[in-house]
């Protein structure tokens, strides 16, 4: 299997369909997710999203998804 959506559609878009609800969120409660370990920057954050980690950065005026990557990857020490 390369893809849930190849086998279980259904499944898949009621998993995307969660992704949008849950980093809508942000919108009203940008500090809600936890500051990003290997980084330890205010600014940059993160929620998870099983199995995922959304990383967004907080702007003055607007929250930036930076990232939508497995759990279990780690980054760098530094942003870059």
């Amino acid at each position: 299997m390369e893809r849930i959506s190849d086998d279980w559609p259904n499944a898949a878009t009621a998993w995307f369909d969660g992704l949008i609800e849950r980093t809508s969120l942000l919108t009203d409660l940008p500090t809600q997710g936890r500051v990003v370990p290997e980084w330890g920057d205010d600014s940059v954050r993160e929620i998870l999203y099983e199995p995922y980690r959304v990383v967004y950065e907080l702007h003055a005026d607007r929250v930036e998804i930076l990232v939508l990557s497995h759990y279990r990857q780690r980054f760098p020490d530094e942003k870059g």
